[in-house]
């Protein structure tokens, strides 16, 4: 909705009225009143004010977005089932404001404002009893209100971005606002998959709990297997992206109160008919929670995790939180996607490792939700065929194979998963180490005319779980020989196919 739309629409109502106009022109004639006119005007003048229009002509204003919604059906181990309608998490529905202005020959700027379409429903959030996409107490019979009753709006969502930038075409873009880091790199897509493979392998399923042997629900999900889709991960920030140097670009941020920064480099170029895609990052997170109880300033709490005082309103010490250590949390990865144009065959993946140092302090990034957790690696490898051979738009054909190691576990006693947080499922304890195996098939279809993808993917997941098995009875068990105990469970099939329609 740029300047020349603004113009367009007004010509555009200035055409409509004057043909209702002229399509009483005999009557209007016969009338002889002389008030044609007047009446053309005042209906261009109510067909203006409704026109939408930009605050200014200086910065330009385009609306894009996209709508990504598909169906889901589920196996796992003891029961199936089939959801409609899910948002797909890899590649959310979304809308965007972007502007831009040249300020001189070198010098332009702009924003950006993202917001995310997060109704109920979406493909990360629901689980074997949850349908539509919040955990309540539906297990085992229990009765629980729909979090998306029939005919009830679900809540907007939030902003994903919302920022200014400025840039000098030699120089480079310097970010201020909320905006994805420099960090952690993970697999870079030129097969054109990953609306429904994404390098996360637990955004269309994560809130499923595994199945015993027996067929008991587990207070583990696969989620916790999963890397906490972490990368390259959203927050208020200062972030400078240099220009394209011979294919090179080198990004870096700094996030919240100095607590989160990280730094990478990317390269994309071509040679001899193969594209090639890397990149590399790194990011440190010191950034640690506080208490929700404790942010009522003019009402302070008196839990344990707060030590509030007040003069006449004024807080004179905070949070406890604020004097506990600090987390000290480093991950890094890495990316190399290569394609041969002529015949399409494409290879891509990534290694992404966190490591913890051990801390017993917490912090939601990278999955530091509990005390001393394990260090933690992922790797995954696609490979396939992307060719446009029906005229109506590539068509990309691939397979998948990915390992995550220990993001679900603790250090010495292990990490315990109690079923007050999964009403009804089976309390596991002493976690103490995992692997999630990852194997999937699927394809992409484009629709270029219509900028649209259709797709179909399928993913098994199968855990291995390690733990101390004395702290909850049956849950863990020593095979024959094997001198560890392990968690008996049942492996996953999930299916995914819908939509990504661009606009």
């Amino acid at each position: 909705m740029n300047g020349a739309l603004m113009k367009a629409s007004s010509r555009f109502a200035i055409a409509a009225a004057l043909g209702l106009a002229l399509s009483a022109g005999s009557a209007a004639a016969a009338d002889l009143g002389g008030n044609c006119c007047a009446d053309l005007e005042e209906r261009v003048a109510e067909l203006e004010a409704t026109t939408a229009r930009k605050g200014n002509r200086k910065m330009s204003l385009t609306i894009t977005g996209q709508v990504n919604r598909g169906v889901l059906w589920w196996n796992d181990g003891e029961d199936s089932d089939v959801y409609y309608g899910l948002d797909n998490t890899n590649s959310s529905t979304r809308f965007s404001f972007l502007g831009e202005a040249k300020i001189s020959s070198r010098w332009k700027a702009g924003f950006e404002i993202m917001m995310e379409i997060e109704a109920g429903g979406t493909s990360s959030k629901v689980s074997q009893w949850d349908e539509d996409g919040k955990v309540g107490t539906q297990i085992n019979g229990a009765a629980a209100a729909s979090f998306n009753a029939s005919n009830v709006d679900s809540y907007m969502g939030d902003a994903r971005r919302a920022a200014w930038w400025i840039e000098d075409k030699d120089l480079g873009r310097l970010t201020v606002g909320r905006y994805e880091s420099a960090g952690v790199v993970t697999t870079i897509d030129l097969g054109g998959i990953s609306v429904v493979a994404s390098g996360s392998v637990v955004l269309l399923n994560g809130s499923f709990a595994i199945r015993s042997s027996a067929g008991d629900y587990y207070a583990v999900t696969w989620g916790r297997l999963g890397d906490p889709a972490s990368n390259q991960g959203r927050t208020e920030l200062i972030r400078y992206d240099s220009p394209s140097i011979h294919g090179f670009i080198a990004s870096a941020s700094i996030g919240e109160a100095g607590d989160y920064w990280g730094a990478m480099l990317r390269y994309a170029g071509e040679f001899s008919g193969i594209r090639v895609a890397a990149g590399i990052g790194y990011e440190n997170i010191t950034d640690r929670p506080t208490s929700a109880a404790c942010f009522t300033l003019d009402h302070p709490n008196s839990s344990a995790a707060c030590a509030l005082s007040s003069t006449g309103g004024n807080i004179t010490q905070g949070p406890t939180d604020l004097t506990a250590v600090k987390p000290d949390i480093d991950a890094w990865g890495a990316s190399l996607a290569l394609m041969h144009v002529p015949t399409g065959l494409f290879v891509q993946g990534h290694y992404m490792a966190a490591d913890f140092k051990a801390s017993t302090a917490l912090s939601g990034y990278w999955g530091h939700d509990f005390a001393t957790k394990t260090d933690a690696d992922q790797w995954l490898i696609q490979a396939g065929i992307a060719k446009n051979w029906t005229g109506l738009g590539n068509t990309a054909i691939y397979g998948e194979y990915s390992k995550s190691n220990d993001w679900g576990a603790g250090l010495t006693t292990g990490r315990s998963y109690s079923n007050a947080t999964l009403t009804g499922t089976t309390t596991v304890n002493g976690v103490t180490d995992t692997e999630l195996t990852v194997w999937g098939l699927g394809v992409v279809q484009n629709l270029d005319a219509a900028a649209t993808e259709l797709y179909l993917g399928w993913r098994r997941f199968e855990a291995d779980i390690t733990c101390t098995g004395s702290l909850v009875a049956g849950s863990c068990t020593d095979p024959a020989g094997s001198g560890t105990t392990k968690l008996s469970t049942q492996d996953a099939d999930f299916v995914f196919g819908g939509a990504r329609v661009k606009f």
